[in-house]
């Protein structure tokens, strides 16, 4: 996981690093009430896309990103992936070059091909099924351990590790690679580090991704501007690299950094952005969105009055209707999506209508998504965590249903139709 420094812009640099899982239950959310609106429903579901073309050019739900915000939740108002660019790209090939380093103190104790097995090719299929095939992920690894000059003990690295030292093991790492591996033409850069090196992961992660500036230049003047380390044995296995990627990808925390228990109030294990070691191990529709993995044709934009009904196909196979979304303001939207134990998600213990906030004007860790619970007074799988399975049983099924009085938002799921898409029926006021 990861935890922003200060508010990230164009030409500063982000420290997103993980935190530790303490064992203690976080409170259920508080109850929410049942759908109680009397407006007309139309008679057919809407097949979300099946009038063709997109949206409006000022796509209402596309909330736009804050600036000052800390990797805000929102679209930025100019495309900001790719070579040059703060993230790297989220669609196509995307190229990450992945080096193994160890330590005079901390010296690795099997081999590099057995460390970069952990995580590939398994980090490439996750991708690829979370971005239904948009991002072609592509690692080339250099498949032997660097001797990195100094001791790790040298580095001063500890949790929430900060910028020069960070700074400094970027420029000892050319020191011993820059003369023979060529670094150029990588959007990315991830780095396995010996796992004996530092605590284990369950006393201090500290896994990090730091993107916004570059902290070493090659000789031929690549910038180590994107750059994922992975410590330790995480409990997470191989998504951690998946988490700590979506961050060079530009998506933020949706744990809270400050009050880790708090999670269980968020967004709980129904994002990798959030428990990445949880049972639902695919991303939120939003963030599939704000990727490009989901056209604007398969999201619904509810911004008039009324009530509709909606088709929704789980987010975990490609096509049809991704997501309701229904803004309020220019910074917050409600959004709406199915999601089965199907794909990354296969250990997902309900299925179900997920239904939550976010907010475009909420740091990176400090919860800008939150999930509303269909069933605050229990939890579900109690096996996956000791202490985050209130939102496991979040999701809303059929003749269940959510009322916002505050912003006028409700909605009722329906039976599925006959090709297995759920209806939703949608009222605002």
């Amino acid at each position: 996981m990861a935890s922003p420094d200060r508010p990230t812009d164009r030409h500063t640099p982000a420290r997103r690093r993980r935190r530790s899982r303490p064992g203690i239950r976080a409170a259920a959310l508080a109850v929410c009430g049942l759908l109680a609106v009397g407006s007309t429903v139309i008679a057919e579901p809407e097949l979300i896309g099946s009038h063709g073309g997109s949206p409006p050019a000022d796509r209402p739900c596309a909330l736009r990103a804050k600036d000052g915000v800390a990797m805000s939740e929102g679209f930025p108002a100019h495309p900001y992936h790719g070579t040059g660019e703060e993230f790297a790209p989220s669609t196509g090939k995307v190229r990450a070059l992945t080096l193994l380093i160890d330590f005079p103190d901390a010296k690795a104790p099997y081999s590099a091909r057995e460390r970069y097995a952990e995580f590939f090719p398994a980090v490439k299929q996750w991708y690829a099924s979370a971005s239904y095939g948009r991002l072609d992920y592509e690692s080339t690894p250099v498949l032997r351990w660097i001797r990195m000059p100094r001791p790790f003990s040298a580095y001063g690295i500890g949790r929430g590790y900060g910028w020069d030292a960070h700074t400094e093991m970027m420029r000892d790492l050319l020191k011993v690679a820059d003369k023979s591996i060529d670094f150029h033409g990588y959007d990315l850069v991830n780095i396995l580090v010996t796992p004996n090196a530092g605590p284990p992961a369950d006393e201090a992660v500290l896994s990090v991704t730091w993107t916004g500036a570059s902290a070493a230049t090659t000789d031929d003047g690549t910038h180590l501007d994107k750059v994922s380390l992975i410590y330790g044995h995480d409990q997470s296995g191989f998504r951690v690299l998946a988490h700590e990627n979506g961050h060079a990808l530009g998506l933020p925390d949706l744990y809270d950094a400050e009050d880790f228990e708090r999670t269980d109030r968020l967004a709980g294990q129904w994002d990798t952005m959030s428990l990445d070691w949880g049972l639902q191990g695919d991303m939120l529709a939003w963030h599939k969105w704000k990727l490009g993995w989901i056209d604007d044709r398969q999201i619904a934009c509810v911004t008039k009055s009324g009530s509709r009904t909606y088709l929704l196909r789980p987010i975990e196979v490609p096509g049809g209707g991704k997501a309701v979304i229904v803004p309020f303001g220019d910074d917050t939207a409600y959004v709406l999506e199915l999601r089965e134990p199907l794909g990354n998600d296969k250990d997902a213990c309900r299925k179900g209508i997920l239904a939550y906030r976010v907010r475009t004007d909420v740091d990176s860790g400090k919860g800008p998504v939150t999930v509303e619970d269909s069933h605050p007074a229990t939890g579900a799988c109690d096996f996956s965590s000791a202490s985050f399975n209130s939102l496991n049983d979040a999701p809303f099924t059929p003749g269940e249903g959510w009322n916002d009085t505050a912003d006028g938002f409700a909605f009722k799921v329906l039976a599925p139709d006959a090709a297995g898409d759920w209806r939703v029926r949608v009222t605002r006021r």
